[in-house]
């Protein structure tokens, strides 16, 4: 396929075409995309046009790229921007059709510790959202939210089964989570969260801690998940592009 006489760059010629097949269902969610070998056959471009717009392409949530398999077409439901560009990215694109979450328990309650990460009075009820995230029906994540005092409670009882926070700040109140700080360990698990995800006392499982922050730089959710590390595995890929 000769592209020298197209005037837009052959990286956007690479996705457009692509795009198109995915929307246009040529190829579905799960499928195998070409090798980048064979799209540089192809388009006959070279491999950094190739990888542009394959990154392009993952960006948008059309593809996710497994290393040493290929790329292969996601789920590309709106999910938020951030459940995306964590580790468990892989996960969510490839199951997201298995994915699903639902709220067991909202309450008003102090928290002076997550106050304090907050930023409000120590003295102030927040809102404490408990939440399970299942895969093709397996519990895989216990989550608590820890939220300001100002939101209105209604925006998160509207849908217990909603699947990403920062989505719903963005649908209901227009806010995005511009900044998140994510920390990472390694924990065991106790009687309250083995319950949840169907485990034995003392199992090993990982625990992050994420704080959420506007554009304003103003925190806005505090989120502590627990997780089966072996049912789900936090990998993050850092692709750079050789000039």
């Amino acid at each position: 396929m000769n592209q020298l006489n197209n005037k837009k760059p052959i990286y956007q010629v690479i996705y457009d075409s692509i795009a198109e097949k995915i929307h246009n269902s040529f190829y579905k969610v799960g499928d195998a995309l070409p090798s980048e070998s064979e799209l540089e056959k192809l388009f006959q471009a070279s491999r950094t046009p190739v990888r542009q717009a394959l990154s392009k392409l993952e960006s948008n949530g059309l593809i996710y790229r497994s290393q040493g398999k290929g790329s292969f077409v996601a789920n590309f439901n709106p999910i938020g921007q951030w459940t995306t560009m964590t580790g468990f990215k892989n996960n969510y694109m490839r199951d997201w059709k298995k994915i699903s979450a639902r709220t067991i328990e909202i309450v008003e309650k102090a928290s002076p510790y997550y106050a304090s990460v907050l930023g409000v009075s120590s003295q102030a009820e927040l809102i404490h959202l408990k939440r399970i995230r299942t895969d093709d029906g397996e519990p895989v994540i216990y989550l608590e939210h820890y939220l300001p005092p100002h939101l209105p409670i209604e925006m998160f009882q509207k849908d217990p089964a909603f699947i990403s926070i920062d989505q719903l700040f963005k649908d209901e109140k227009n806010i995005v989570f511009t900044t998140i700080k994510e920390e990472l360990e390694a924990v065991s698990a106790d009687s309250h969260v083995a319950n949840h995800l169907q485990i034995n006392v003392g199992d090993p499982i990982l625990k992050s801690t994420r704080v959420s922050f506007d554009h304003q730089s103003i925190p806005m959710d505090v989120t502590v998940i627990f997780l089966k590390s072996e049912k789900w595995k936090y990998v993050i890929e850092f692709n750079k592009t050789l000039q």
